[in-house]
């Protein structure tokens, strides 16, 4: 009885632990920053290659720097179920919304009296809010907020400066403060937890 207690606290320590190593961060700043860098230079085609290049990030970050500190232990399967089950949800609610988009600029539509930037915007902040909830991690509520704030007011400022497109630089300015909260996260963990080997 007592070895589950601890094996179960072992679990619940590294599954939360796999918060520390800043990699969802990266992932979340390179989706919110390429999101803005590309539709800036004017490459729309390449969006959709961003959630594709977060998982590889997640995938061998997870391989080379964060299970090697940790151990091969891995989360209980109902959790490991959960975060699938999310992240399933997250990616289909993430290509419907950029097909309606995609179909309602072709089409000549606009969403929401011109408000669908702003809509967008919120969605997305309601995903990584989602994420925040399921892996318990406060500092993506405030990813969330910073991404609302950002497409929000940029769509707000649309028009106002001539010489650049307000939205994007928002967005990239968004996205680029959480790739630098991601890589001080990713530091912190790689100082914090040093590679241990054991022996066999």
């Amino acid at each position: 009885m007592t070895t589950n207690l601890n094996m179960e606290k072992i679990r619940r320590e590294v599954y939360l632990s796999y918060t520390e190593d800043g990699l969802i961060d990266l992932s979340i700043g390179l989706v919110i920053f390429g999101f803005g860098a590309l539709l800036l230079a004017d490459a729309p085609w390449m969006v959709g290659a961003l959630g594709m290049l977060s998982l590889i990030i997640l995938y061998l970050g997870k391989r080379i720097l964060t299970v090697p500190r940790i151990g091969s232990l891995q989360p209980a399967m109902s959790v490991k179920r959960k975060l699938t089950g999310f992240l399933s949800f997250l990616f289909a609610t993430g290509l419907g919304v950029l097909a309606l988009f995609i179909f309602a600029d072709r089409s000549g539509v606009n969403l929401l009296n011109g408000h669908s930037l702003a809509l967008f915007g919120l969605v997305l902040a309601f995903g990584i809010s989602v994420l925040g909830l399921v892996l318990k991690t406060n500092r993506l509520y405030i990813y969330a907020f910073l991404v609302f704030v950002a497409m929000a007011a940029g769509e707000m400022l649309q028009g106002t400066i001539t010489i650049l497109d307000t939205f994007l630089v928002a967005v990239i300015g968004a996205g680029a403060v959480i790739l630098v909260s991601g890589i001080f996260v990713l530091v912190r963990f790689v100082q914090k937890y040093p590679i241990v080997k054991l022996e066999e």
